[in-house]
């Protein structure tokens, strides 16, 4: 061993004995930062542990430079969940975060944990597009512990998780949970009560999901949210009030050009679902009242009342045949169920004009 390569190693154990407590710890750390033994230091650490049971800095540096670096991201975690129940003890050596005025020192090791917290979040994200839901929830509930100001997008993230999971009572629990801690940031508040209302939606449970948008401010609404509040309207088979946000709104998701394919696709695909229910509506009224239009003595205002009514059919038809064709073309798949409901808007146009309007003009000429 070269001299200057002596002289590190000795620097850096002097400075290990000075700054340690036990001699498990002091162990732990020669392993780990002298003579680069991961396995070894893991063995002494989890002594120390049991040595120096009330240092939270032993847990931490097991965490940050034993586990993590071996990516053994859930020891890492447990390892910093044991150091913030662990009384806060100094770092052995400070250091910096973030930039200009907003730089600050980290100088204990719960401090140093916060800064933890995005990582674990984002191993969260990972772990859910793998299928690990089980240990994205974990990392989920780690990165809350570690950053309070990632409670809420914890939480949050979870209720999807358990709502995909057909977890309903955990889904509202913690979408509750997120939502009672975000009173002081209203944009993520708006963005977790739509949430909410969507999850609501889903299991029919319509009133509650109106009670809570009726109390939102509507103004601040994005685009995207509108849908969903389209959709809402859709579900509670309220289709005129629906077509008329709609109307308004698909030009506006058209033109921007940062609206997903799939948004305009689907929005379009149940604006024709509503123009198709309002269809039939009116083309039941007709067929049902047909037997009092065939009458020999009946009325030429009833005629052109059904008459108007007929033309009115068609025409919902026809935008429903329109706004299918629209979804198709924003659609990326092929769409062939959508194929066949476009065309099915085709034939119900040609029977009304061919069935009823032609047979009412009949009767309102002679």
């Amino acid at each position: 061993m070269n001299f200057k390569n002596y002289l590190t190693i000795f620097t850096v154990s002097i400075s290990i004995t000075l700054l340690s407590g036990s001699v498990e710890f002091r162990s732990c750390k020669t392993y780990v930062k002298v003579e680069k033994n991961l396995e070894k230091g893991e063995e002494f650490g989890l002594l120390a542990m049991e040595k120096e049971p009330d240092n939270a800095y032993i847990p931490y540096f097991m965490a940050r430079f034993i586990y993590r670096p071996q990516k053994m991201i859930e020891k890492a975690g447990d390892m910093y969940l044991k150091a913030i129940n662990t009384k806060d003890t100094k770092l052995e050596r400070s250091f910096k975060t973030g930039s200009g005025k907003n730089q600050i020192w980290i100088k204990t090791v719960h401090q140093a944990i916060t800064t933890q917290g995005v990582d674990w979040f984002n191993y969260g994200l990972d772990a859910e597009k793998k299928g690990d839901y089980q240990l994205a929830i974990k990392y989920f509930q780690m990165a809350s512990i570690f950053d309070s100001n990632l409670k809420a997008q914890s939480y949050n993230a979870m209720a999807f998780i358990y709502f995909n999971n057909n977890n309903i009572d955990s889904t509202f629990q913690y979408i509750d949970k997120a939502i009672d801690i975000s009173t002081k940031n209203p944009e993520l508040l708006l963005e977790l009560k739509m949430n909410k209302i969507s999850f609501l939606s889903n299991q029919k449970r319509i009133d509650e999901a109106f009670k809570i948008y009726e109390a939102m401010p509507k103004n601040q609404l994005t685009a995207i949210q509108k849908v969903q509040i389209f959709e809402l309207y859709k579900d509670n088979n309220d289709c005129n009030t629906a077509l008329e946000m709609g109307i308004e709104l698909f030009p506006i998701l058209e033109n921007d050009f940062s609206t997903p394919m799939s948004i305009l696709s689907g929005f379009a695909f149940n604006m024709a679902v509503c123009y198709w229910r309002k269809a039939d509506i009116v083309y039941d009224e007709i067929i049902n009242n047909w037997g009092a239009l065939e009458t020999k003595d009946v009325s030429s205002d009833l005629v052109e009342l059904y008459l108007t009514k007929a033309e009115k059919c068609k025409e919902n038809y026809g935008s429903a045949k329109d706004y299918f064709r629209l979804s198709l073309d924003y659609e990326e798949n092929e769409g062939e169920g959508t194929k066949k409901y476009k065309k099915d808007m085709r034939k119900r146009m040609r029977y009304v004009d061919n069935e009823i309007i032609s047979i009412l003009k009949d009767k309102l000429s002679k």
